[in-house]
């Protein structure tokens, strides 16, 4: 036998595939087996002998590793598992995601914590029991981002879905209001109204009721609270007989104009009370007796009727002097009424803004669907302050009140809670909307009261005053106060953007599918 077989001889068997000397460990560990006879081994034949395998020696599990199989079989799940994903698996981890409802309507924008879609289509959101009033409030300083969410997610947005939507546009935009792109880009026309040339709305249009009804069930107003308020508004609080002769003027202007074949005006209501009817003495033993005589009811009424003139000749005329214009057309999806020409501590504004709410609201009330009604610079209806019963205010909210009988949603746009009066009806309008949009507020004692009327949680006082543009606090109805992030698409951007008069860039309107 030559040396390196000598050597490959006496060298020690190593397992194919296994560490040196884990043969040899698991044969201490085995304990000595009964002695038995054995075959004796076959010779070796010729050549190399045969490796020597530790096969015959089972591998017997360690301690640790025995203690892990039996805890995997004591926690194994009864019933057979299911496949799943990354993405999918992300819910078992409850820090990071949590429930959220349903999308309803077109997304609004994304919650900047969670990074999921949010909408606030008040319609579906009533129609899902998330709200009980469908009633919106957009607040936010200035540039804040308020217009560009009412004009997408409250006016075109909207109408896409085939709801009607109606806006009192206050902005002036180089002689136009903010909306106009917004008309444009529906196919609708822009209702201006000014004391010349204007849209008119007539308060006595046959389309609107002769008397209002206080009932909670229907809280309708008429004509006839109407044209008290605009008496009001020019006379001041009206006595017990000059309120009966306007009952009775109107009443006379109805009959006459009926009996010409038209429908009566503010005019019919002037003329009336300069020439009331001999039916216009309360009681036929009044007139009998010459107790009461026409010229009496003449002069409950003249000082009334010269006030009125204002409407007609005076600084207010032009606006609701004639009957309804013929160009409103009212099946129109988008109604854009521009007050923009209106002065801004007119109060023609805030009467032009409750004359059309009322009209809109009984022609409305005649057909089914869905609709809104978007008030831009709302803090205006608060300007009519009569000394009577009857204002701008009360009118909006008994409107917003039937909303949901009429399918009506009032979203008002207002820049502070201050600038509301807090005894005001408007300011019940306010608290009385579900969906509330907080932008950026700037003053900590307008983010204060915001705060503590909607009842938000300490860490939103913290944020209003450092909110990025575009981003606002979000509440639907009882749910948690959310930060969102408003989104538009290209076109909508060019929309929204009012920076034309400052930069000097005109942006150029995108394609329709960007």
């Amino acid at each position: 036998m030559t040396i390196p077989e000598q050597m490959r001889e006496e060298a020690p068997v190593k397992a194919p595939g296994r560490r040196a000397g884990w043969g040899r460990k698991q044969r201490r560990s085995v304990p000595d087996a009964p002695v038995a006879m054995a075959e004796p081994a076959p010779e070796p034949t010729g050549g190399r002998e045969e490796e020597e395998t530790d096969a015959v020696w089972p591998p017997t599990p360690s301690r640790p590793r025995r203690k892990f199989f039996e805890l995997a079989r004591r926690y194994e799940a009864d019933q057979e598992t299911i496949f799943t994903s990354s993405r999918q698996a992300g819910a078992l981890n409850p820090a990071i995601v949590s429930t959220h409802p349903p999308l309803a309507g077109p997304i609004t924008g994304i919650d900047v914590h969670t990074g999921q879609p949010v909408s606030t289509d008040p319609h579906e959101l009533y129609r899902a029991g998330r709200i009980t009033s469908p009633n919106v409030v957009i607040l936010g300083d200035i540039s804040s981002g308020k217009s560009s969410l009412s004009k997408t997610t409250y006016v075109t947005r909207p109408v896409a879905l085939g709801r009607q939507v109606a806006v009192f546009d206050r902005k002036d935009q180089q002689g136009r209001g903010e909306y106009q792109r917004a008309a444009e880009l529906c196919g609708a026309p822009v209702i201006r109204f000014a004391r010349a040339g204007g849209t008119v709305i007539n308060l006595l249009d046959p389309r609107i009721s002769t008397t209002s009804l206080d009932a909670e069930d229907d809280s309708r107003v008429g004509q006839d609270r109407l044209l008290l308020m605009v008496a009001e508004h020019a006379h001041g609080a009206l006595t017990a007989k000059e309120h009966y002769a306007l009952r009775t003027g109107h009443a006379t202007a109805l009959e006459r104009a009926q009996a010409e074949g038209r429908a009566a005006t503010i005019h019919d209501v002037v003329n009336a009370l300069y020439d009331p009817a001999d039916s216009a003495i309360p009681r036929p033993h009044l007139r009998g007796e010459e107790i009461v005589t026409r010229a009496d009811i003449i002069g409950w009424g003249l000082e009334l009727a010269l006030d009125l003139e204002r409407f007609i000749t005076g600084d207010l005329s032009g606006l609701l002097d004639r009957e309804t214009s013929t160009d409103l057309d009212l099946e129109s999806p988008l109604l854009v009424f521009d007050t923009s020409a209106l002065p801004e501590e007119s109060p023609a504004l805030a009467l032009v803004m409750a004359l059309v709410s009322t009209f809109l609201a009984a022609v409305w009330s005649q057909r089914p669907g869905q609709r809104l009604i978007v008030l831009e610079e709302g803090y205006h209806t608060t300007r009519l302050r009569s000394r009577g019963t009857t204002s701008v205010a009360t009118i909006l909210r008994s409107l917003a009140k039937r909303g949901r009988g009429i399918g009506l949603s009032f979203v008002t746009v207002i820049h502070h809670v201050s600038d509301v009066p807090a005894d005001s009806d408007a300011m019940s309008l306010i608290r009385e909307a579900d969906v509330i949009h907080i932008y950026r507020q700037s003053r900590a004692d307008d983010a204060r009261a915001v705060t503590d009327l909607f009842r938000l949680p300490p860490r939103v006082f913290d944020m209003l005053g450092t909110l990025e543009r575009g981003v606002h606090i979000l509440r639907i109805g009882t749910e948690p106060a959310r930060k969102v992030r408003h989104i538009r698409t290209r076109l909508e951007r060019w929309l929204t953007d009012t920076d034309e008069a400052m930069t000097g860039v005109r942006v150029a309107r995108p394609g329709v599918g960007s």
